[in-house]
């Protein structure tokens, strides 16, 4: 009796195609609210008509994992700019505007997390490891918690706080 071997059968089987004919076809299933994952490291390489897309389609409510959130009117910096990011968990924050004042002024949610660790975030998730340890922020207000991820609107005060860390 032959049984074909696992290649062989992934090779059999039918994926649907990723490529899609626009970028508001391929944002047409995000909804208000919900994790995005956006590739790029500073201005290089994000999806730059996926964001336009996404702008156009006015989401908010979201939550956005990336290594920063580009600049004022480019890369995430748009979405930022119309007030569709809630909360945004990155590795650097430097040079927008819009970000600081959203920040300063409690209309942004800001976890930031080191870029090594963000990216090992990001792989353990994608390999389905629950959990690591590191020591990067042992010692720091980074472990004790309470670092402010949302401040009050005079920016005095913190509305949430970070979780400690064990």
């Amino acid at each position: 009796m032959f049984r074909p071997n696992l290649a062989t059968r992934f090779a059999r089987r039918q994926f649907s195609s990723k490529i899609y004919p626009s970028s508001a076809e391929a944002v047409k299933d995000i909804t208000s609210g919900q994790t995005l994952l956006v590739g790029g490291f500073g201005l290089s390489g994000c999806p730059e008509n996926l964001i336009r897309a996404l702008n156009t389609k006015k989401v908010n409510n979201l939550t956005v994992v990336s290594n920063n959130c580009g600049v004022e009117n480019f890369g995430l910096g748009i979405l930022l700019k119309d007030k569709q990011i809630k909360r945004m968990i990155s590795s650097y924050v430097g040079e927008n505007k819009d970000f600081e004042n959203q920040y300063l002024t409690g209309q942004l949610e800001v976890e930031l997390v080191p870029q090594g660790t963000l990216a090992e975030k990001l792989r353990s998730g994608g390999a389905g490891i629950g959990a690591f340890y590191t020591p990067t922020g042992a010692g720091t207000v980074v472990a004790e918690g309470g670092f402010p991820i949302k401040l009050t609107p005079d920016g005095k005060g913190t509305v949430i706080g970070s979780e400690p860390k064990e």
